[in-house]
């Protein structure tokens, strides 16, 4: 039988962009529903945080 927390947790999510860590923001894991924050919340976060480690490396890149 799987044990369920009884209370929320949160994780920092970093990811790692060209050798540069890249701090994305914040998973929030409710009671019960870490599969689901997983499915659900996970890939938009990686996601968001990609796209804006792009952008910031693209600007130190052309320097602007």
């Amino acid at each position: 039988m799987a044990h369920t927390p009884a209370v929320s947790i949160t994780l920092p999510v970093t990811i790692t962009v060209g050798g540069l860590p890249c701090e994305v923001g914040t998973l929030t894991i409710d009671p019960g529903d870490v599969e689901g924050a997983l499915r659900r919340d996970l890939p938009a976060l990686l996601r968001e945080a990609a796209d804006a480690c792009e952008q910031s490396t693209a600007e130190e890149v052309t320097g602007t």
